[in-house]
């Protein structure tokens, strides 16, 4: 807890005299005079008095000295355009901005506020929206080398970004060349001497998936339910519009076939999910991915079986 800080300028002579010559037997126990005609006296009271006199200019800064420093920290082409204190008010803003990109956080932060109002991302147009981002500290992801990208690169920093899904393509989204190098060139500015920032798009690992499921009585056909099953996958498992929270799978985060029984068990006419398989393998019990992994579901439609309840019991 920090120490209060004393109040100094509303200190008056009378309590600046009081206070020393409560000190006088403390400090000097022989000076036993405290009469206003002893020497000693007369002093104190002449430094009280000018003490009192430098107290009030305490918390009053004369405009010009205010000017003098708004100047330092706008830059010497800085002028006074409107009142004072809106001129206060807007340094403080401007200096309370982030700018300077030391943690993952800043970096993600500038990118995702500051880079679009950029005159860089401006010039580029709408195609440099970012919708989503992972920085990893200690990686190297413009390495050709998937094994040596992942492993530990101290001073490094990748920016693994997703740009807003393309209304003419189906293709996963990618930043472009010209997304990723204005990007980088505007970090650059940000970054600290020693360390050397990357921007790169998201590696997409393709996952085989397979399923069997058992219908309601009464349920649509059978075509219908697996077209709707396949469609809440690829929803679900999209980078941009995914996950639990509907922002987009998470990167790294993998995958378990568990959830996947959930998500289909709630498709309208599944009575039950009897089955699910990932890989191939009906034993694998999760995919896993790396911090700067999505994840592509590779599904054919053939795979998604749908049976009847007489089917299995039959």
């Amino acid at each position: 807890m920090p120490l209060p800080l004393p109040n100094l300028d509303d200190r008056a002579y009378a309590d600046l005299i009081t206070e020393a010559r409560s000190r006088i037997p403390q400090e000097y126990p022989d000076w036993t005079d405290h009469n206003p005609s002893d020497v000693g006296i007369i002093l104190l009271e002449l430094i009280a008095w000018l003490t009192e006199m430098v107290l009030y200019r305490v918390d009053r800064i004369p405009d010009k000295n205010i000017l003098t420093y708004l100047q330092l920290l706008n830059g010497p082409e800085w002028q006074l355009t409107g009142d004072l204190e809106s001129a206060i008010q807007q340094t403080l803003t401007v200096l309370r901005q982030r700018y300077r990109a030391v943690t993952p956080a800043d970096f993600e932060q500038l990118v995702l506020e500051q880079w679009p109002q950029s005159d860089r991302a401006l010039a580029l147009g709408e195609a440099t929206t970012v919708q989503r981002l992972t920085c990893l500290p200690h990686r190297n992801l413009s390495l050709s080398d998937p094994e040596a990208a992942s492993g530990d690169a101290p001073g490094h920093i990748s920016l693994v970004i997703v740009p807003a899904a393309d209304p003419h393509s189906t293709a996963l989204p990618q930043p472009s060349l010209a997304l990723r190098q204005s990007l980088w060139q505007w970090l650059d500015d940000r970054r600290l001497i020693t360390t050397q920032h990357h921007v790169v798009g998201p590696t997409y690992v393709s996952v085989q998936l397979a399923a069997e499921l058992v219908l309601l009585e009464g349920a649509p056909l059978p075509k219908e339910v697996r077209q709707q099953a396949i469609a809440a996958l690829e929803q679900f498992f999209h980078p941009l519009t995914g996950g639990e929270q509907g922002t987009g799978w998470p990167f790294g985060r993998s995958i378990y076939p568990s959830e996947i029984y959930e998500l289909l068990d709630h498709q309208p006419g599944v009575d039950y999910v009897r089955t699910v398989t990932l890989q191939a393998n009906p034993n694998v019990t999760q995919v896993p991915l790396l911090a700067h992994e999505l994840v592509t579901i590779a599904i054919n439609p053939n795979d998604i079986v749908i049976r009847e309840a007489w089917e299995i019991y039959e």
